[in-house]
This record gives C-alpha cells, sequence and structure tokens, in this order.
C-alpha cells in the first residue's frame, strides 16, 4: 500500500510541468494574444517577471500536489482521521466455511485441533394432511419407515453444526480448565447467521502404549534421541496445527489477500491447505510408527515395535498391527507406560536416561505450542506519513527585485507619494493571482477533509488569506478589511453566488463520498431517491441528512463487510455493540437511528424443537407455511407507523433481499404498534429464557 502511494505521487509530480515548461507555455500565449503590440519578450520587461513569479509559484503547487497521499492526509488541519484502513482491518472476515470456524477453534488455548461437522439428525416431524409438525426424537426421510404414516416425513434441521474438539497431551498440559466453555464463547461470538451450534465435544483421549527396541548409532546424548523418538510418535498419533508468522506466510509467496482471507488469529495465520490435510486419525498402523522413527536423527534401525495391551500392572506385548480408534476420542502416546529401548550394538543404553528423556519430550512440546503474536506483527503498515504544511504558502510580492518596491523592504521613506501609489496599485493587480494560488494551496491541505468519514461540515472548497503577519509586505492597506471579514468574503467569493453555498456544499460531499462508497462496492442512490424532506431533522436538509448517512455507514464499513453473514452472540445481552452484521447493514443502508425505527431479527434455527418439546401435547406448529420453517431462514419484524418506512415498503423490502447473504431465505413482517410491543415484550422473554438455558448447557 505504502509503495502504490509512493509510486503514485511520483506519477503525479512527473506529470505536473515545470518551471521552464510553464514559462515557454506563459509566453506562447502572451505572443499570441499580444502580437507586435506588445515591445520586448526578453527578460528585463516587467510582465515577464510577473509571469515568472507565477510561473514559479505553480511549480511549487504541481510539486506539493505529488506528495505521496498519506503525506496530504496526515496533514488535517482539525485532526480528522483519515487513516487508511491497514490489510489486518479491512480484508479479514468473520468465520464463513467451516474450515474458518475450525481455524476460530484452534485458536482457542488449550486446543490441539478441532473438526466440524454438518448435523444430520431428524428433529420433526411433517404431516401434509393437517400440515401440523411435531417433535421427532429419530425416523427415516422415507415416508412410512419406521412406523410412519405415508403422508409424515421427517424434518432434518440445517445450519446445525457440531464441534469436536482434540485436548493436547495431558502430560505436556495438565491443567487446561474449561476448554468448552472457552470455545463456545469464541465460537459464539462469531456464529453464522441461521446457525447454531448444536453440541460441543471435547473428545477423551485413547491412551496408546508402545513397546519397541531401536538401534541407534553414535550420539552425544542419548536423553535427546530418546526425546526426539517421543516426538516423532506423539506427532505421528496427532499431527500438530502450525501456526505462521505474516512474514512466514509472504516468504511462501502467498498473496496479502489470500493470507488474510478468513478470520483473523491470536496466535498468527493457518495454512489452509495445511489444514485440510490434518484430518482426525481413525486408526494407527505399526508401518506408520516405524516410519516416524526412522526419520529421527541417530537411530539406524526399529528392530522391534508393538502395541501394550492389559492394566497398567500386566501390560504385555500385542500381535495386532492395526489398532482403531474409538469414534469419541483422539489417540494420546502414554510416554510413561511406553516401553522404548535403545540399544546399540545389542548394548542396551541405561534405562534411567528414560527420565531425562521424558523431561525434555516435555520442555520441547510446550516450546513448540502457538505463542500469541502481538497485533502490530500481524499486520501491514504503511510508512507514517509527514506533515508537509502543504497549506503554507508565500506571496510572489516576496520574489520580486528590490526595485519594485513590493517586497518585505518596500520603498524609501524618500519615495515619492505618486511612486508609493504605483507600488500598491501593482500589488493590488498581483494580489488577484495571489488570491487564485493561495486558494489552490489551501484546496490542497484540505484534502483531509473533502475525504474524511468525521468531519459533518459541508465545505468543499477552501480559500486563506495572502499571508502577511508581520504586516512587511503592506496587504491590509490594500485589502482595506479587517482579517475576519476578509476571510469571510474569500470564503464567499470561492462559492457560486447563484447558488446556496450549504446546500451545494452538501451535494458535492455526497459526491466524493459516493467515490468512497464505490470503492467498496456500495452505493446509496436507491436510498437518495426515496429519501424526503420528513427524514431529516429539523435544521438538516436531506443533502446534509444524506451525507451523515454515508459517512455512518462508512465509519461501519469494516466491521459490517467483516460481519455481514455473522449473527450475534446469544449468549450476551443484545443490543448496539451486540447485533448481526445485516442488521448493521440495514441500519446504515435505511438510515435507521431513532428508537421507534428499530427492527427485529428472528433467526429461524433457534426456534428448532428441542429435547423438552417431547413433552408437549400439542404440536410444535399447526398450519405451518412449509414443510420445514426452520432451515436457513429468517425473518425481519419492522413497524409500520415511522415516517422512515411510510410508502417505502418495497424499497425497504428490496434492500432486505440485496443485503440478505444469498444462503437465507428472508421473510419481511410488518406489524402495527400494539402488534410491535407485544413481539418486542415477548422476544426479550424468549431470548432471556434462551440464553439462561444455552449458557448452563455449556457449563458458563
Amino acid at each position: 500500500m505504502a509503495s502504490a502511494d509512493l509510486a503514485d505521487g511520483d506519477a503525479r509530480a512527473a506529470a505536473a510541468p515545470d518551471f521552464a515548461s510553464l514559462r515557454q507555455e506563459g509566453l506562447r500565449q502572451l505572443e499570441r494574444l499580444a502580437g507586435p503590440g506588445w515591445t520586448d519578450f526578453n527578460a528585463h520587461d516587467p510582465g515577464i517577471t510577473i509571469l515568472e513569479q507565477v510561473c514559479y509559484a505553480l511549480t511549487d503547487l504541481g510539486y506539493r500536489n505529488g506528495h505521496a497521499l498519506a503525506d496530504l492526509l496526515v496533514g488535517a488541519q482539525d485532526g480528522t482521521d483519515t487513516r487508511i484502513p491497514t490489510p489486518a482491518v479491512i480484508l479479514p472476515t468473520q468465520p464463513v466455511t467451516t474450515l474458518d470456524l475450525r481455524k476460530v477453534v484452534i485458536d482457542v488455548p488449550g486446543v490441539k485441533n478441532a473438526w466440524i461437522e454438518l448435523i444430520d439428525e431428524p428433529s420433526a416431524r411433517f404431516d401434509t394432511e393437517t400440515r401440523e409438525l411435531s417433535y421427532s426424537a429419530g425416523g427415516s426421510d422415507a415416508a412410512g419407515a419406521a412406523g410412519l404414516s405415508p403422508n409424515v416425513s421427517v424434518v432434518r434441521v440445517r445450519g446445525l453444526l457440531g464441534v469436536r474438539i482434540e485436548k493436547p497431551d495431558p502430560f505436556v498440559f495438565p491443567d487446561l480448565g474449561n476448554i468448552g466453555a472457552e470455545v463456545a464463547r469464541r465460537l459464539h461470538g462469531c456464529r453464522g447467521l441461521g446457525q447454531d451450534f448444536a453440541a460441543i465435544e471435547v473428545l477423551k483421549q485413547q491412551s496408546i502404549r508402545l513397546g519397541a527396541t531401536i538401534e541407534v548409532g553414535a550420539v552425544d546424548d542419548a536423553a535427546t534421541l530418546l526425546a526426539g523418538v517421543y516426538q516423532r510418535i506423539a506427532t505421528c498419533l496427532s499431527p500438530p496445527v502450525a501456526f505462521h508468522t505474516l512474514a512466514e506466510m509472504l516468504a511462501r509467496g502467498r498473496r496479502v489477500d489470500e493470507i488474510f482471507e478468513g478470520p483473523l488469529l491470536d496466535h498468527g495465520f493457518i495454512d489452509a491447505d495445511e489444514l485440510a490435510q490434518v484430518e482426525r486419525l481413525n486408526s494407527l498402523r505399526i508401518s506408520d510408527l516405524i516410519q516416524a522413527i526412522m526419520a529421527t536423527p541417530g537411530v539406524l534401525a526399529v528392530k522391534n515395535i508393538h502395541f501394550l495391551v492389559g492394566d497398567d500392572g500386566a501390560l504385555t506385548p500385542s500381535k495386532e498391527w492395526l489398532r482403531l480408534i474409538d469414534a469419541d476420542k483422539t489417540p494420546w502416546f502414554d510416554i510413561k507406560r511406553s516401553r522404548i529401548v535403545l540399544e546399540k550394538n545389542r548394548l542396551q543404553v541405561d534405562d534411567r536416561v528414560k527420565d531425562s528423556a521424558i523431561e525434555l519430550y516435555r520442555q520441547a512440546m510446550r516450546a513448540a505450542g502457538p505463542a500469541l503474536v502481538a497485533a502490530a506483527t500481524r499486520d501491514l503498515h504503511p510508512p507514517p506519513g509527514r506533515d508537509r504544511q502543504v497549506a503554507n504558502y508565500h506571496s510572489v510580492l516576496e520574489q520580486f527585485p528590490v526595485v519594485y518596491g513590493i517586497g518585505p523592504v518596500g520603498l524609501p521613506d524618500s519615495a515619492t507619494p505618486e511612486r508609493k501609489a504605483l507600488a500598491r496599485q501593482l500589488k493590488a493587480y498581483l494580489m488577484f493571482y495571489d488570491q487564485l494560488l493561495a486558494n489552490q494551496f489551501a484546496q490542497l491541505a484540505n484534502v483531509a477533509r473533502l475525504f474524511s468519514f468525521q468531519d459533518e461540515s459541508t465545505d468543499s472548497y477552501f480559500a486563506q488569506p495572502v499571508p502577511d503577519d508581520d504586516g512587511t509586505l503592506g496587504l491590509e492597506a490594500v485589502r482595506r478589511s479587517a482579517p475576519a471579514e476578509h476571510r469571510r468574503l474569500l470564503q464567499r467569493l470561492v462559492e457560486d453566488p447563484s447558488q446556496d453555498v450549504e446546500k451545494a456544499g452538501a451535494r458535492r460531499r455526497n459526491r466524493f463520498l459516493d467515490h468512497l462508497l464505490a470503492r467498496f462496492g456500495e452505493q446509496f442512490g436507491d436510498y437518495a431517491l426515496m429519501q424526503s424532506g420528513a427524514d431529516a431533522p429539523p435544521g438538516t436538509t436531506p443533502d446534509e441528512q444524506l451525507a451523515r448517512d454515508k459517512r455512518a455507514f462508512l465509519r461501519d464499513c469494516a466491521r459490517i463487510g467483516r460481519a455481514r453473514g455473522t449473527a450475534f452472540n446469544y449468549l450476551e445481552p443484545a443490543g448496539d455493540d451486540n447485533a448481526s452484521g445485516l442488521e448493521l447493514a440495514l441500519r446504515r443502508k435505511l438510515g435507521v437511528h431513532d428508537a421507534e425505527e428499530r427492527f427485529y431479527l428472528v433467526e429461524h434455527v433457534l426456534l428448532r424443537p428441542l429435547a423438552g418439546d417431547t413433552y408437549q401435547r400439542a404440536p410444535l406448529l399447526r398450519a405451518a407455511p412449509a414443510r420445514d420453517p426452520y432451515s436457513l431462514q429468517i425473518t425481519l419484524v419492522f413497524p409500520d407507523w415511522p415516517v422512515r418506512y411510510l410508502n417505502r415498503r418495497p424499497f425497504v423490502e428490496q434492500s432486505v433481499r440485496d443485503e440478505t447473504p444469498a444462503h437465507l431465505h428472508a421473510h419481511v413482517v410488518w406489524l402495527g404498534r400494539d402488534e410491535m410491543r407485544d413481539f418486542a415484550a415477548a422476544q426479550v422473554l424468549w431470548l432471556q429464557q434462551w440464553r439462561e438455558q444455552r449458557r448452563a448447557e455449556l457449563g458458563l
């Protein structure tokens, strides 16, 4: 980003004409306009001197225009935040795929690996004749199976996920606390819209005990070699997921957008290709263990190897070459109860080396675990901009030869009144050009305000007086107005007198904001067409309100883009800081500000049948509108009385369809005041009960 800005600045500087070309063009225009009426075009001519001073000022303006964009933005005079979003701010998203969710879980301290599975279990029964939904504890999709009548079918709710977590070696990390609860907190903070985690399970560990005799070569430290063997075996049983630094990912040739794709993790970056290859073992082969041991430096041969079975006090070798792993467990290398012997030239290495090897193994495995990465090292930061003081302008009067008597030196006291009057007349003549140049420098200095999300003013044309703070140029006598009045007149002169200044400024500011929105692939064109004066607060024009709504969207653009398909965290109370990305996007796109205009989003998956529903005598749902009213569906409930929504239902409903992720079906419901009040009360009570129940289930 920084190199692109610098290259852009170099290109602008190269495109700006230099002094010689400007002077040559000025002379060409003078010759064309004046013809033979001009006596001389040489350097001693006063007209040429004036031309050269103006060309010099234009050259300076072109040079400053060529500064890097970061330098131009840092010069905001009002402290406006115009920082360009860094890759770590604008590129990552909340989890979208199951692989993204898997990364999030692995990033939780105490988790070695994790797997996300789609749950495909019967959730309800649908009767096509009565159109009633009832609870189902099991069944089949085939009509008539498992005792179901031909008109009854099984409903399987989609969007439910199961999470299985692998713990690290308990010998290395003995006290990890409630891993499941921490994983639940992290996952529900980035839960997908229309999804839910039906089960979060920390897998038990299946002890794998080995007996082996290993022939080694000449080694300096048998304990270190044995610890290496332990590491190779443990890695074979449970391959670790590697975290990488940003520098490592760039060195692998990954593009920046590829590196920051998906969620931003605390421990660095996970290569998606590597993660896809780390699958859960369902069996373990002796041949794989031999291969892992032989990869240890210093090992010459594996003379024999076998699984150990039986009780702790009576472990015996097994002849099986394949050990199956239980479906609800992960393999764990039980070092203390394994018997791995080192030999060299048929002489057994002292068995007491095992204790030292175990301690070395513990230290190495702890050191190999993921470490938190500083936020600054997970991002690319362009070089900070330099405040070039772009607005500083020096009058062309300061560059004229002293003989003209219009610079800081002025005229001597002995000058005649006529000579002084002529000098003042020349100053007044040059002030026209001086003021145009000073305004251009002021315009360039306010680029940061024009592209700011924070600045709420309608100013888009800027002016500044030609500086003469110490009075050496005598400009106050030429201006003949007080400084404050002079500034006001200058600002009025740069605006079109035939237009309302504030309205015209607001429209121009809106065009700047449209440019910024387009960079994010967004537009407010339809919203602008539907806008009326009734939407704007008293004293605010529709154009000003439109600009405010655009700025509000741009301020939240990174968050909206990151969480567009993310639901709210129902484990915590709902609020402005705990809302779905879709809600936030719609608030900004519809210009919703007041509590009266608030709408509600209901995820149907959270209304699905649960185990406690088996005790209901009545069906779960009568006159069901569809066979499956739960899967991948949401409903947005809007109040029908606020002015913002009057006569705009088609626009609101179209906005809902445009912003809703494509895999979800959105319903829109309009309620009156009484219905909305009852619905809101029921919504609050239901969410509270749902939150308490789920937190209790997760042990939070």
